[in-house]
């Protein structure tokens, strides 16, 4: 008697409780998420909706940080979807992406079509719910989690950051890793330039905006800025502005200022400028109390500007007489609330330059000349400081100021005394 033992194997069996059983189904869409997908590429095709890519989707601020920003902002209007085709399109997303949920989909077309419709719309977080309605290896989803992991949504992984990246999100992660070495930043700064990667603008501004001098400097910069400046948050427009400001003509400033500023603002801001290059005009009372005084008299001019917290307007050589006189140390005491009541007028950094003169603090006047605008060219100021480096040296230059002032005023003896003085001093 032979006895045959079977080869076959017991079947296994597991015993789970349902609340255990994974939500998510690895599988291919079913009939109805082709069936929407398919009316929105019949009705949508060839809009933002067919071609807008997730890297398309953020760029650098001003502050090397990375922030989501979206191409198209009213993309409704700008494809000319009337208003019953908005409706059913939300109604065919909305439906498409309930039928997402819960599942594990491997549909790249699919995933650009709801990726697009979301970034478009700003709903992030949404977003984030359909990355993961994915399968983690698509490569089209990388994308959307390299979107996510830029914006700050999401942690670092190398699931999705080790290959596949492109040039500009190559130079965002090594940015986010350790900063760009000198080389890269030049590569930044070219590719910004040539418009070739202009949403890197803000890490190049970031990396160059002390670099005042060479091929690669912060005004070409400003230049490119300035024509997007629409596209920055309010607080970088706040902050792009002041450090503009400090670089470029008032005509310049102007302009962006009109560019990305309302129009109550633009004219608050010519007043401050009109106040700031001595152009405002005089109160009428203040006006007729100056008329009514003496007008040789430069004592009662001050005196009548004083109560109005005004002296600091007085010419250069009218500032020195006044320090000269028994009036010094009431002036004195004026020019300390002056600096901190109106520091950013050029009037008012006029007479500190006056006042660091008199001083003989003559490299700090120089230095502060600069800050007083226009006035800096006038013939009292390029006096002054052709003593300074008459004084100081170099005294070539100051010699140079010196002749252009006697050329300019042929009738004064005083300027050519003055320029005799020092040519035989040297």
């Amino acid at each position: 008697m032979h006895i045959s033992v079977s080869n076959t194997e017991w079947p296994e069996i597991t015993l789970s409780h349902p609340d255990f059983v994974s939500k998510k189904q690895d599988r291919k869409p079913d009939s109805e998420v082709i069936r929407l997908k398919t009316k929105i590429l019949d009705h949508y095709s060839g809009s933002i909706l067919t071609h807008l890519r997730p890297s398309q989707c953020f760029r650098s601020d001003l502050f090397g940080r990375f922030v989501f920003h979206s191409p198209r902002l009213d993309w409704i209007r700008e494809d000319g979807i009337t208003e019953r085709e908005e409706k059913l399109l939300r109604l065919f997303f909305q439906e498409l992406l309930d039928e997402l949920k819960g599942n594990l989909v491997w549909d790249p077309e699919l995933f650009f079509l709801c990726s697009a419709f979301l970034l478009c719309e700003d709903r992030i977080r949404d977003y984030q719910e359909l990355v993961y309605s994915f399968g983690e290896d698509l490569k089209e989803a990388k994308e959307g989690r390299r979107l996510l992991y830029f914006i700050g949504a999401i942690s670092e992984s190398e699931s999705f950051l080790k290959e596949g990246l492109e040039r500009k999100e190559k130079l965002a992660y090594r940015h986010k890793q350790q900063g760009l070495n000198q080389e890269e930043q030049n590569e930044l700064f070219d590719l910004v330039i040539s418009s070739q990667e202009p949403d890197l603008a803000g890490l190049a501004y970031f990396y160059f905006k002390d670099k005042k001098e060479g091929i690669r400097n912060i005004k070409v910069l400003d230049a490119s800025i300035a024509r997007r400046i629409e596209e920055f948050s309010r607080t970088e427009a706040d902050f792009f502005l002041d450090q503009y400001s400090l670089r470029h003509p008032i005509l310049d400033r102007f302009f962006l200022v009109k560019k990305c500023k309302p129009r109550d603002f633009v004219f608050e801001w010519i007043s401050e400028e009109k106040k700031k290059n001595g152009r405002e005009e005089l109160k009428e009372t203040l006006r007729d109390s100056i008329q009514e005084g003496s007008d040789d008299s430069l004592f009662e001019r001050y005196k009548i500007l004083k109560e109005q917290g005004m002296s600091y307007t007085l010419r250069p050589f009218e500032l020195l007489v006044l320090w000269n006189s028994t009036l010094a140390g009431e002036l004195d005491s004026e020019m300390i609330s002056v600096r901190s009541q109106t520091p950013g007028s050029y009037l008012t950094q006029r007479a500190i330059a006056v006042q660091e003169f008199k001083d003989k603090k003559f490299e700090a006047f120089r230095e502060r000349l600069i800050q007083t605008g226009r006035f800096q060219y006038s013939p009292e100021m390029v006096y002054l400081k052709a003593i300074s480096l008459l004084e100081t040296g170099p005294v070539e230059e100051g010699v140079q100021l010196m002749e252009s002032l006697v050329h300019k005023f042929t009738q004064s003896d005083f300027l050519r005394l003055v320029l005799d003085r020092y040519k035989g001093k040297s």
